[in-house]
């Protein structure tokens, strides 16, 4: 299961992300660096499509969040 930490869209685009990735079922986090997003097997369509709609530049793969 990759985990993507994502820099957040504009600021009056947030609630609508928020909004798009409970309605994927994808599961998130909000940390202060952006959103963590946790991909299961075959979530990958919906990522991708979510990411195109809030033009969401490539996320780092996997990084490394808690000391």
């Amino acid at each position: 299961m990759p985990t993507l930490l994502v820099q957040p869209p504009e600021l009056h685009l947030r609630m609508a992300f928020m909004d798009a990735l409970e309605d994927a079922g994808l599961e998130y986090e909000r940390i202060p660096d952006g959103y963590v997003v946790f991909l299961k097997d075959g979530q990958t369509i919906e990522w991708n499509e979510i990411r195109e709609r809030f033009l969401i530049p490539n996320p780092e793969e996997n990084p490394p969040l808690y000391p």
